[in-house]
């Protein structure tokens, strides 16, 4: 059984931090204990409950705001954690490693696409899809089918 998750980049609105707060299932992609303008500021993964004041908000005010992407998958909330953390870290050419930010839609939408296919399914591995708004506001949700990444039911390709 599938359940909906998203990571919330709290860093592109003030308003987020607290809204996730509330939320009863959270957890921060980043590990260990955060100084509270850096847990202000950090992605947090939530479990997608209507009843939650951040949905309805998201909703309201989230559209063009990069709020976050939104994940469909089998796993548990630890166990998304876990996958999700695996594409934090990003080495740059000139061998810097770097935070890749791609819980921010304007990065994961472009990234996506544009990866090789072997990076691509990797993402894939126990999620169904990842849903992120497009500049222009419509959705975009890949899912990798067979060998190849979808963006709806059009084989997705590099911005």
């Amino acid at each position: 059984m599938s359940g909906w998750f998203a990571v919330i980049d709290t860093a592109q609105d003030e308003r987020l931090h607290p809204l996730v707060e509330q939320c009863a299932d959270r957890v921060c992609l980043l590990s260990g204990d955060l100084a509270p303008v850096l847990a202000a500021a950090s992605p947090w993964l939530v479990t997608i409950d209507e009843r939650e004041p951040l949905i309805g908000r998201w909703q309201e005010h989230g559209a063009g705001q990069n709020w976050g992407v939104l994940i469909e998958t089998t796993l548990s909330l630890d166990g998304l954690r876990k996958h999700l953390r695996r594409f934090l870290q990003v080495m740059l050419p000139d061998g810097t490693q770097a935070l890749f930010r791609f819980f921010d839609p304007r990065v994961f939408r472009i990234y996506l696409p544009a990866a090789p296919p072997e990076q691509q399914r990797q993402w894939f591995e126990e999620v169904r899809q990842f849903s992120v708004e497009g500049e222009d506001g419509a959705q975009h949700s890949f899912r990798w089918r067979g060998e190849r990444l979808f963006d709806g039911d059009r084989p997705a390709v590099a911005a």
